[in-house]
């Protein structure tokens, strides 16, 4: 089948009927790995202690408030009522919270359904955004199909896609603001080449798909600070991008200068206004940490602001499952967020299991993204070809900040915010090598190693699924899914 479609890939090209029905079987079985089981376990797993009573209680009274050790058993069991009165000092910003709430009121706060919901919506979108991305950037159908289909079987975008904490609801916003950047990229260069024909230069524009891209990443920021790494990044590569391409057409580039500065002052003032908004609960509501009634409000958020910004900056406490970026590329310690062994009715038809959730990127796929974006990054910086530039400035924005913290404690997963861009690099490299080829010079021997390519990725999301789904196992099964020690 896939063999076909990429035979096929010219007359597929063309077709809006390709993409419609390849969108929609991708995205449904995205959502089968995102929403299956995903009630499972009925228990707060790994930083869900912190994201979803902070969200109930966020919801209820516009700040988080504090809870007793001891909480989570009954909180599991329905007794979601044993919150204090006191505000707590939490050290993310309250958005993504939010958005775990929504779920909370759909399907109630005793849910683990209604916990996880919000993020699994997030996760599933994610996987027709990511086509929309790729068709902009690649041009071809199928190959952004395929970045669609390695997103919606990609291990960690799995987990952390039914996990509810931050990192996927971050990711989420962060492609957003990607693809808004592309939509950018496209209307700005037709302006150009408008421009060029009737040989007169183009000096400066509004650029409205800029500003959604601030707005989208004024959110992100609203959801973890991390956010702003990509604010940053894009509206550096805005300028770039804008400053060859007058180059390239023969116009003047120092109004790509001027552009710029009229670019960061309105994304700024619009990111900014955004993420205070985020803040609008902690603002208005009383009770919050750190918001005294007498004192005013914006002195007591920048307070709140310093006090976190410390505790980020000096976060070094030992975990077993701690891992530094440059380890996350190599896929060396991924965090175990749940394990347990049963007998009986847990079990299923077994008589006795294992039950494993491990954000495990899937090997295959991330290796050879990897290599893919190092390609990327070389012909970005050999040919100034402007899609590796896009592709490769956001990985940098998810991945090179944090080489300044590798003391500091983080994890594996925090890579799920860079992950769609490695997939965005390696469906690019893959389609580069359809159209040239490297080894194989024959058309078909491409299309056949691509085949084979995909059909693997294939079979092993299958055999990783039970670790991303947390399905009962044998425990033989879980141990033969462990490769590496580390994995453990």
């Amino acid at each position: 089948m896939i063999y076909g479609l990429l035979t096929l890939t010219k007359r597929a090209a063309a077709s809006r009927f390709f993409t419609a029905i390849s969108t929609l079987l991708i995205t449904a079985l995205g959502a089968l790995l995102r929403f299956g089981n995903l009630a499972n376990p009925q228990l707060l797993v790994f930083d869900e202690t912190y994201y979803v009573k902070d969200a109930f209680t966020l919801g209820l009274f516009g700040h988080e408030k504090q809870w007793p050790d001891g909480a989570n058993t009954a909180f599991e069991a329905g007794d979601v009522s044993g919150f204090m009165q006191d505000g707590a000092y939490v050290v993310h910003p309250p958005f993504g919270k939010w958005i775990i709430w929504l779920g909370m009121q759909l399907f109630g706060a005793d849910s683990s359904f209604g916990w996880r919901f919000s993020v699994a919506l997030l996760g599933t979108l994610a996987i027709p955004l990511i086509i929309a991305a790729a068709k902009l950037l690649i041009g071809n159908r199928v190959f952004a199909a395929l970045a669609g289909l390695f997103l919606a079987i990609e291990g960690q975008s799995i987990v952390m896609s039914r996990t509810s904490i931050l990192d996927g609801i971050l990711a989420f916003f962060v492609l957003l603001a990607f693809y808004f950047l592309l939509r950018d990229r496209a209307a700005i260069s037709r302006t150009l080449n408008k421009a060029a024909g009737l040989k007169r230069d183009f000096v400066l524009s509004l650029r409205p798909w800029l500003w959604a891209m601030a707005l989208t990443l004024g959110v992100a920021s609203s959801v973890k600070w991390s956010g702003l790494y990509f604010l940053a990044a894009f509206g550096l590569y805005s300028f770039i991008a804008d400053w060859i391409s007058r180059h390239r057409l023969g116009l003047k580039v120092m109004p790509a200068v001027l552009q710029a500065a009229l670019n960061a002052l309105s994304m700024l003032a619009i990111a900014l206004c955004t993420y205070v908004a985020g803040w609008s609960g902690w603002i208005l509501s009383q009770g919050g940490w750190g918001r005294e009634a007498n004192e005013n409000w914006l002195i007591a958020l920048w307070k709140y602001h310093t006090n976190a910004y410390s505790f980020h900056t000096g976060l070094s406490a030992e975990h077993p499952y701690a891992a530094n970026a440059l380890q996350w590329l190599l896929n060396i310690r991924p965090t175990a967020f749940y394990f347990d062994s049963f007998t009986g009715e847990a079990c299923g038809v077994l008589e006795s299991c294992s039950i494993a959730i491990t954000p495990l990127p899937h090997p295959l796929i991330w290796l050879s993204a990897v290599l893919a974006m190092i390609w990327v990054g070389v012909r970005f910086f050999k040919k100034a070809d402007l899609a590796s530039g896009a592709i490769f400035i956001a990985f940098l924005a998810g991945w090179a900040p944090w080489l300044i913290y590798l003391s500091r404690t983080t994890f594996q997963f925090y890579a799920v915010v860079f992950t769609p861009f490695l997939l965005l690099a390696l469906s690019y490299a893959l389609h580069s090598f359809w159209r040239r080829g490297v080894v194989l010079r024959r058309p078909a021997e491409r299309e056949w190693a691509i085949t084979l390519f995909v059909v693997v990725t294939l079979v092993l999301a299958a055999f990783f699924a039970s670790l991303w789904m947390g399905l009962p196992v044998p425990h033989w099964y879980w141990r033969i899914q462990m490769w590496l020690p580390s994995w453990i």
